[in-house]
Parts: structure tokens; sequence; C-alpha cells
């Protein structure tokens, strides 16, 4: 489990974006932006990250699976996201009303 916000995503953004396009085969522009992702310093600034990137897509926050709602904090419970990965991103609302669930069971 762990927190996900804007700010936990753009402090995982330069490794992330290295790991996608590390390989020989990519664009030139893909290379300058990971140069550029990689001389922020720390804390990373969510705006930094977007404006290096061109779009927000890297520091989006997910939308809580059960409710749809964008807020901006979720909890990521469950496998580390990737291709077919059993994941879900919980809002604090969701949250609440699973554990009231869970208790009302007991």
């Amino acid at each position: 489990m762990k927190i996900q916000t804007r700010l936990t995503l753009a402090q995982e953004a330069p490794k992330k974006w290295a790991r996608q396009y590390s390989y020989p085969s990519v664009r030139p522009d893909q290379h300058k932006i990971t140069e550029q992702l990689a001389a922020l310093d720390s804390p990373i600034d969510p705006d930094q990250v977007d404006a290096i990137i061109g779009n927000k897509s890297w520091t989006e926050v997910n939308r809580c699976s059960e409710c749809g709602a964008r807020v901006d904090v979720v909890v990521e419970i469950g496998e580390e996201p990737d291709y077919e990965s059993l994941t879900a991103w919980v809002c604090l609302p969701c949250l609440r009303a699973a554990v009231a669930l869970a208790e009302a069971a007991c």
C-alpha cells in the first residue's frame, strides 16, 4: 500500500521515465526529457515535471477505483501498477466505507 498524490508521483517520475525510455531506439526528445527530469532537485515540483514532459499524465492522481472520483489523494492497494496488474486506487471516503462495511460484518 502507498499514498498517491501529485507530489509522490513527481518524485517517482524521473526514475519511471528513465526505465520506460532507456532503450537505444527511443527518440532524441525522449533522451532529452530523461536528462531534464534527472536534473531536477528534490523535492520535485509536479508542475516542473508537467512542463518538461509536456502534459500532466505523469503527475495526475488516479481516479478512485470504487467511486470514480478525481481527488488529490488516493491509497494504492495491490500489485505494483503494470499491464493487467491487480491494483486499485481508493479515496478516503471509500476507504472509510470499506472499513465500516468490514466492521459491521464482524
